[in-house]
């Protein structure tokens, strides 16, 4: 008996010898925002009786005693998902990313001016977009998310061409975006001469875009419109799969694409790639496009975050040009005579490689840099001409952040700059029916930007932010004409000093106030400095914006239901106003005044309680709308002597509609049932600046139904089909602004949008 009972003895020693070495097993880490990388304070960490174990304090570090005999552990922040972990699995020092939660928008952290804060808390109309938005429709294009953005319209009626304004910024742009800044993954997507063409952009591989609305200039450079800062999708944490899908639909719709994800502690990799065809609606307006995306993020210390983006693009687009009223009622799918007769086209191959750090000194003192260099190569056959262009840009941005610790103000300081260099070597041919004619011109354009930024943030009281910023900013064009060298030259602009102040209360979670004062500015493009003889206009500045702003944000019963409210005031001086002076050929002129006065408003609301465990686990109804009065206060055009031919003074912006609204419901079922459903009304607007041409109003509906399920531990299936413009309405999203009508005739104002139409995929992801 004593034997046996000095056995049980040293087995219940064992047994707790064992207990009292996992409970004194430390277990530290940090938590992280999956998709912007920093660092999430306030984050419960709780075992799996709901017990909790530690918080992550302001710098996402945290540390706490684990027990071997309970493996779970849960991550929990209002605004993310909550995240599981299984610790029987890990070893070593923890790297938790959390998912942002769509299903209250208001409190995700945002980095909208260098910011970490809920999007509640930041000051400025700041928009979010998530993958789920983006994929409620086929996920072919960003027009339906973007669109669901009060105050942000995308025009795309064909994918060869979109345009993008915010707030009426941009909506005059002949081609591409203009007035607006856009970043993929902090690293530049607008040319140093302030284009930009999305085209490169896989849809689906992108996580998540937040859009600054109104300028922007304090802290990201020149663009009077706003910005837009896209984020490639990031593997969830613990996640390694593959995923293959494809996509068919009206049109000879095609589309293929295989993911891999891998989601660790001291890792996270997503690659893609993509391939898809389109026949179009129109004649003449093939689409092929090939992506290939590669997103890296590395944790090689706890001090330490290193981010490798790859990312290479193939577009081969018929353009099939615009259309008469006349040529519309007569048959919508067909392309412009010139247009097909020159073989119109964008044939263009993009590469973009970005290296970045974020790099934490100590628990104040941090820096953030990224370097980056992009090249593109285009064939672009149009009906005036043949364009060859090769592109190839490099340039960094790096910021550094500091925590002064201060008892009384407590105040954080951040400084630093951007540099962005391209240089563009481009030829231009006779246009023989889709081939290259007589060489007409050899010009090559070295375009150099750099802005340096300053930023403070002092807490005035434990619910009040005073935000403080100005940026310097510089703009030289180094043109080089080899055929005519008397028009080449250097354009250099009169530098910028743009600044920016925001003053934010939050009363409660009900209602938070804002209200700022911010200075913009944006500088003509290499090809808008031309006189009508190409030689440089060197009168000719950037445009400049004031806007004053009002937010209201809050989040109601219980947070399920969200409103962000934004009024605002903007006044533009030195508008660039576009002159055709014959076919092919246009001036710019400093000859206008605009005011941009509107408000916008978005409601979302989470129908059902989530702890109620209904059937339908999701029922959210949301809303947009906005409302713009923007008119012309000094617009008058000019001849070849200065004098004026025309005044338009009191008309309204043209391409801008009054009301515009968006709304949509979302659906999900606890058995993988789900249902999009959404509409988008554009009121009646402008087509010319006299006023005197206008493109009616119209309305879009679409649906999508889905099932989505995890079959087993190895595969998940998601099923999908949906109908987009189902009233079979008649309307043109993207339109010819100002356009000229040849011999006296109509002018080609329109783009007809595809009627009805449908879609179907399936995606299978298996877990490795």
């Amino acid at each position: 008996m004593n034997i046996i009972r000095y056995i049980i003895m040293l087995a219940a020693f064992a047994i707790l010898s064992r207990g009292v070495q996992a409970q004194d097993k430390a277990v530290t880490g940090s938590i992280y925002d999956s998709q912007t990388k920093q660092a999430l304070a306030g984050v419960s960490i709780k075992n799996s009786k709901d017990q909790l174990l530690a918080e992550s304090d302001q710098y996402g570090h945290f540390s706490f005693q684990h027990s071997g005999a309970d493996q779970i552990i849960r991550f929990v922040l209002v605004g993310f998902k909550t995240q599981e972990l299984n610790y029987t699995a890990k070893e070593g020092t923890l790297n938790i990313q959390l998912d942002a939660d769509e299903s209250n928008l208001n409190e995700v952290r945002v980095t909208g001016f260098a910011g970490n804060r809920s999007k509640k808390e930041t000051a400025g109309a700041i928009a979010l977009i998530t993958s789920k938005d983006i994929n409620r429709g086929s996920g072919m294009s960003f027009q339906q998310a973007l669109n669901s953005v009060p105050g942000v319209r995308m025009d795309q009626s064909t994918l060869s061409e979109a345009r993008i304004s915010i707030r009426g910024n941009g909506v005059r742009s002949s081609f591409g975006l203009r007035n607006i800044k856009v970043y993929l993954n902090d690293i530049p997507v607008t040319e140093a001469d302030g284009t930009t063409r999305i085209e490169a952009l896989d849809v689906n591989s992108i996580g998540r875009a937040e859009v600054i609305k109104g300028p922007a200039s304090s802290i990201y450079g020149a663009g009077t419109g706003g910005v837009i800062n896209f984020q490639l999708q990031r593997s969830p944490y613990g996640e390694q799969s593959f995923e293959a899908s494809a996509l068919a639909g009206s049109y000879g719709l095609h589309k293929l694409a295989a993911t891999f994800r891998s989601g660790g502690d001291q890792i996270n990799s997503y690659v893609s790639y993509g391939w898809q065809e389109y026949d179009g609606y129109r004649q003449h307006s093939n689409d092929m496009r090939r992506f290939l995306s590669g997103n890296f993020q590395l944790f090689p210390s706890n001090k330490r975050i290193i981010t490798l983006l790859l990312n290479r693009t193939t577009q081969y687009s018929q353009i099939p040009g615009s259309l008469t009223a006349s040529q519309v009622a007569a048959d919508p799918e067909q392309a412009n005579a010139s247009n097909l007769d020159k073989q119109a086209g964008r044939y263009q191959t993009w590469t973009r490689v970005g290296l970045g750090q974020l790099y934490k000194f100590n628990d104040r003192f941090s820096n953030s840099t990224s370097v980056f260099t992009y090249s593109y190569d285009l064939n672009h056959p149009l009906p005036y001409a043949y364009l060859r262009n090769f592109y190839q840009s490099y340039g960094g941005r790096t910021s550094f952040t500091y925590d002064a610790g201060f008892d009384v103000l407590p105040t954080r300081f951040i400084v630093g700059t951007e540099f962005n260099q391209g240089l563009t070597k481009g030829t231009q041919y006779v246009n023989n029916q889709g081939k290259e004619g007589a060489l007409t011109a050899n010009i090559d354009y070295r375009n150099t930007q750099y802005s340096l930024f300053y930023q403070s943030e002092t807490k005035l009281g434990s619910r009040t932010l005073l935000t403080l910023g100005l940026s310097y900013n510089s703009l030289k064009y180094d043109v080089s004409n080899y055929l005519l060298p008397a028009q080449s030259g250097i354009k250099d602009f009169n530098p910028q000093a743009t600044p920016r102040i925001a003053l934010s209360h939050n009363f409660s979670e009900a209602l938070s106030l804002h209200a700022s004062v911010s200075s913009g500015f944006s500088p003509p493009s290499s090809s808008e400095v031309k006189n009508v003889d190409g030689s440089i206009n060197p009168n000719l500045q950037a445009e400049k914006a004031l806007n004053y702003e009002i937010n209201a944000k809050g989040n109601l019963f219980h947070s399920r239901f969200s409103y962000d409210l934004a009024l605002f005031k903007m006044d533009m001086k030195g508008e660039l106003i576009a002159q055709s002076v014959q076919q092919g050929i246009t001036i710019y002129n400093n000859a206008g005044k605009t005011s941009h006065n509107g408000a916008e408003l978005a409601l979302s609301w989470q129908a059902l309680k989530p702890e109620d465990k209904n059937i339908i686990a999701s029922l959210r109804p949301f809303v947009a709308l906005t409302y713009s009065d923007f008119k012309f206060r000094d617009y008058q055009t000019l001849n070849a002597a200065n004098q004026v031919t025309a005044s338009y003074n009191g008309n309204k912006l043209t391409g801008v509609a009054p009301w515009v609204l968006s709304a949509g419901l979302d659906l999900e079922t606890q058995f993988g049932l789900y249902v999009n459903l959404n509409y988008y009304y554009n009121d009646k607007m402008p087509l010319n600046d006299r006023n005197t041409d206008y493109n009616p109003s119209y309305g879009v509906a679409g649906a999508k139904l889905g099932y989505k399920k995890q079959l087993n531990k190895s595969f998940e299936m998601n099923i999908y089909g949906g109908v987009d413009n189902i009233l079979n309405e008649s309307y043109s999203s993207i339109l010819s602004l100002n356009a000229v009508g040849v011999s006296g005739g109509q002018p080609a104002y329109f783009n007809p949008s595809p009627k009805r139409n449908g879609y179907a995929g399936l995606s299978l992801k298996y877990f490795l």
